[in-house]
């Protein structure tokens, strides 16, 4: 009848907007965080370069150079001999070629220069850029500086620093050819001759 009808319209309404006591929401799930980033620039440098992580030299100086060897760019200077097809102890770069080595930890800055790059036979320019990270991304810290202060009639040197780069660690180094002169250049061991590269200030 109609006023059981009326009677049952209050109870619709209450069924129809929900409780009157609100019932607790379930805590939202936390997706696992992700694992963090492994930080290469850890540990102790060795005083000189330990493994070669990377290198390249144009096809056209593999073909002419004979001291091809990146090997030869780890441990200290021993570049050795007399030319032009009778030295020993570093590679030649090439047109433009290039080294990365990895000094084994993080070489941190300090005041003065941080990394000698030992170059023989001559005074060919490099250019030398550095990062924490084999994958990079690198930092320049000078471009084609010349590479000749003498130890012998064999080794020179040449240093950097890491604030030249505005970096205060580093861990890899890559060492680039300077002297850009174009190949074939009638020599068998074009480019900067790489022979070794120092961390300083770490114990030899």
């Amino acid at each position: 009848t109609r006023r059981a009808g009326l009677r049952v319209v209050p109870f619709l309404l209450a069924a129809a907007c929900g409780p009157t006591t609100p019932s607790p929401s379930p805590s939202p799930s936390l997706s696992p965080s992700a694992p963090p980033t492994p930080n290469a620039c850890v540990g102790t440098p060795s005083a000189y370069a330990r493994v070669v992580s990377d290198w390249w030299i144009p096809r056209c100086s593999l073909e002419h150079n004979i001291y091809n060897d990146p090997q030869t760019a780890l441990g200290s200077p021993d570049a050795a001999g007399f030319g032009p097809e009778s030295y020993s102890g570093f590679i030649s770069l090439g047109f433009g070629g290039r080294v990365t080595v990895d000094l084994g930890g993080c070489l941190t800055d300090r005041p003065g220069a941080d990394l000698r790059v030992f170059q023989a036979v001559s005074g060919e320019p490099v250019s030398v850029s550095v990062s924490p990270s084999p994958d990079g991304p690198f930092t320049l810290l000078e471009a084609r500086e010349p590479c000749g202060t003498r130890l012998d009639a064999v080794k020179g040197y040449c240093d950097f620093d890491l604030a030249a780069g505005g970096v205060t660690q580093a861990r890899y180094v890559r060492v680039e050819d300077g002297e850009l002169f174009p190949c074939p250049g009638g020599t068998t061991s074009e480019g900067a001759d790489l022979d070794a590269v120092r961390a300083l200030g770490v114990a030899t």
